[in-house]
């Protein structure tokens, strides 16, 4: 066993169709340090190895709705989803709570395309899943083709916000995003995943072509949480590329 397959665990479904896709462990490289230096560009690089890729690219993740695509290695600036069709070019995204959305898929052409959604709650109101398929379906991709693995996060047995968060998210994306919270024990509940997984699929991706890996962050350990472990929590990273 290599020393990443104690770290590195392969996304289900889209490592099983021989996509290069998965995400780190707390036992990983450290992915907190500022996108723009070396500390980063080190962890990025022992992912890429891990995962089998020669390069990746990645950017600053500023909880917006932006997507960017990415042509070459580093970072590519500020963005909360990133895409590529660029052969051997990982892209990666980094979180301690947030959604990381890994979507694979084909061109029209039948070439490859895949990318990343990094879903914060600010994010997600802001639509970065359903921005993030439509610039990949704007440069030729097959939303019928697609796979989408939604990583480890907080999960809607633990992500509470408060009544602020329920009024952005209805404010931005219509009444039917009543459905995403619940209220349990007097608090209110985010269900980040099915907020995540609605926009894909109103985007055209199959539902049975989604899968949520179950693993909430909050209430596990093996995964950064910054609900959890508050300033002192890491950050891991998610990966994928064709």
């Amino acid at each position: 066993m290599s020393a990443a397959a104690t770290w590195y665990v392969p996304a289900p479904t889209l490592s099983a169709m021989t996509w290069r896709a998965g995400w780190t462990t707390a036992a990983g490289p450290d992915f907190k340090s500022d996108p723009t230096g070396p500390e980063h560009a080190q962890a990025v690089a022992k992912l890429t190895a891990a995962a089998g890729l020669p390069q990746a690219a990645w950017v600053r993740q500023v909880h917006g709705g932006t997507v960017l695509r990415a042509v070459a290695t580093g970072c590519v600036g500020e963005a909360d989803a990133l895409w590529t069709d660029h052969p051997g070019l990982g892209v990666v995204g980094r979180s301690a709570d947030c959604p990381l959305i890994l979507i694979g898929g084909e061109k029209t052409s039948g070439d490859r395309i895949w990318g990343f959604a990094h879903a914060s709650w600010r994010s997600t109101v802001r639509h970065i899943t359903g921005n993030l398929i439509a610039a990949m379906t704007a440069a030729g991709g097959d939303p019928a083709s697609m796979r989408a693995v939604i990583g480890p996060s907080a999960g809607p047995c633990c992500y509470e916000v408060g009544p602020e968060v329920r009024r952005e998210a209805l404010d931005r994306l219509g009444d039917a995003a009543e459905w995403y919270f619940l209220e349990r024990s007097g608090q209110l509940i985010f269900d980040l995943w099915a907020a995540n997984r609605g926009q894909a699929e109103a985007a055209g991706v199959a539902p049975d072509n989604i899968h949520a890996c179950g693993a909430c962050t909050i209430c596990g350990t093996l995964y950064p949480s910054h609900r959890r472990e508050g300033k002192a929590a890491g950050r891991f990273a998610a990966i994928i590329g064709g």
